[in-house]
């Protein structure tokens, strides 16, 4: 069973036609707020497990390693784009829907304001306010030469981290006999999943906690 997990997989991530445009359309709508990046992030990985355990090469993975941060940089930058349009309107209309509210723009405005290519970074590693950061980046219309060099920055640094934990648990997995292998790699990435989207729904619980206290402030200064 654990085995044939393994073999579905590694089929995901092989080089095919079908399989990369599916990889890249899951990253391309993480950014633009659904919550698909655990899947791809899993994904990363078993692409570092397969590595160490020379079940896939460098220079196979290498179209896989490569679509999946472009997805996501697609993604964002069609996000910022957007919201740079259309942001201002969007949000007093649709903002209250998907948890994005001029109050919760102007915190973050406030927290980039001075430093906008270490901020961009530093809120895209931190789970949950990629999409924010986005979105408050085209809003405030911050210089998209920042925005673009801080997202690549970020998606590289990610991806180093999830290969860098899947090379870690490949070199854990060869102290174990062969026929338990894949089930740690299953678990593996299972954990990678679980956590991603266990953040995603913290902190979308955390926004629906917030949201109120916000009107009821914005209701208080306007009397």
């Amino acid at each position: 069973m654990w085995q044939d997990v393994v073999q579905i997989l590694g089929t995901v991530t092989a080089p095919t036609l079908l399989g990369l445009a599916i990889i890249f359309l899951l990253a391309m709508v993480t950014e633009m707020g659904l919550p698909t990046y655990p899947v791809v992030e899993g994904l990363i990985v078993f692409a570092g497990f397969q590595i160490v355990h020379g079940t896939g090469s460098t220079a196979s993975l290498a179209p896989f390693l490569i679509v999946a941060p472009a997805g996501r940089l697609c993604g964002s930058t069609s996000t910022y784009w957007f919201s740079h349009s259309f942001g201002d309107r969007l949000v007093d209309k649709f903002g209250q829907r998907i948890r994005i509210t001029r109050e919760r723009l102007e915190k973050t405005r406030q927290k980039i304001a001075k430093f906008a290519l270490p901020n961009l970074i530093m809120a895209r590693l931190t789970p949950g306010l990629g999409v924010l950061a986005s979105v408050t980046y085209g809003t405030t219309r911050i210089r998209f030469r920042y925005f673009f060099i801080g997202v690549l920055i970020q998606l590289l640094i990610w991806e180093g981290i999830y290969l860098a934990l899947g090379a870690f648990g490949g070199g854990l997995s060869k102290l174990l006999a062969p026929e338990f292998r894949p089930l740690f790699v299953t678990s593996l990435v299972i954990a990678v999943v679980g956590i991603g989207t266990l953040a995603w729904y913290f902190f979308f619980r955390q926004t629906r906690k917030e949201q109120p206290e916000e009107t009821s402030t914005v209701k208080e200064n306007k009397n």
